[in-house]
């Protein structure tokens, strides 16, 4: 039952690969960089069936330097709008746009996504990291790693940074894959970031660790962050709640507790926890 459960896998997976090969290949015509880092979504709508909607009239903006985090339960939409805002997905309705420009058209590496399902490449992990930016030198590298709280156990591996991580190699944990990713971002220095809920599969234990992580690598950009925790809302500049496809409220953290909508009873739940000690509590909070 096991092999005929891996063969099952096996073919799922080669049928991806061919479907993706039969693709038709998309080139971005007339190519244009972006005047500036406001990232804009207005009157998005959007589906992925074509008859059932996703997202309704959904409109927002992160302004150049600000931090937007979008919260809301399990099915609200977030997902969808992050990838869109990366340009994963293109809008049924509506516009994305970055500096004015569509995102569909900007150049390559403008907008960096991480989802919690981050990818480690076979190979020395160094050279996962140069994925990002080639020329990089071992310092740069260093760097990057320092800054989201992963130079030392990189330097602790067998061989440092020239450990093989990935398949056949040293496995790596969730939160260090994690760590990774968001080294890969420093290293790209995007104009925008787009976090999909990258700090999920730390649990508990590693929670604070791998959001201090994230806060570091978006520190001075332009970023929106689909929370996982409400943690990583408290720091956002802004806030977005988004119920069954639709932006519900929309504020500063401190507003929307004062206002005792839809954001500040899962809020309270969640607060609770922290009391009982079964969730770590961001110290800043504004």
């Amino acid at each position: 039952m096991v092999t005929f459960d891996k063969a099952q896998d096996a073919g799922a997976s080669l049928a991806l690969l061919v479907g993706v090969l039969r693709m038709d290949a998309e080139r971005r015509e007339g190519v244009t960089a972006a005047s500036g880092h406001d990232l804009v979504l207005a009157g998005v709508g959007f589906s992925y069936d074509g008859v059932t909607p996703v997202l309704r009239d959904v409109s927002l903006r992160v302004e150049p330097g600000h931090q937007v985090a979008l919260v809301g339960y399990t099915g609200a939409g977030k997902t969808t709008v992050a990838s869109l805002a990366a340009g994963v997905l293109r809008p049924g309705e509506g516009s994305v746009t970055l500096g004015g420009v569509p995102v569909t058209e900007l150049p390559a590496r403008t907008i960096a996504m991480v989802s919690q399902e981050t990818h480690v490449f076979a190979g020395p992990l160094g050279e996962d990291l140069l994925l990002a930016r080639p020329q990089a030198s071992p310092d740069e590298l260093t760097a990057a790693l320092a800054r989201v709280g992963a130079l030392r156990w990189a330097l602790d591996l067998p061989d440092g940074l020239d450990t093989v991580v990935g398949d056949g190699g040293h496995a790596l944990t969730a939160a260090q894959a994690q760590q990774v990713a968001l080294a890969r971002v420093v290293l790209l220095d995007p104009a925008v970031v787009v976090l999909d809920e990258a700090t999920a599969e730390a649990g508990s234990a590693g929670a604070r660790d791998l959001e201090q992580a994230a806060a570091s690598a978006l520190e001075g950009r332009t970023a929106l962050i689909v929370a996982h925790r409400l943690t990583q809302a408290v720091s956002a500049d802004h806030i977005i709640v988004m119920e069954r496809g639709e932006i519900v409220e929309s504020g500063p953290h401190a507003e929307l507790l004062e206002a005792g909508g839809s954001y500040a009873r899962p809020w309270a739940a969640w607060a609770a926890r922290a009391a009982d000690g079964r969730e770590p509590l961001a110290q800043r909070r504004k």
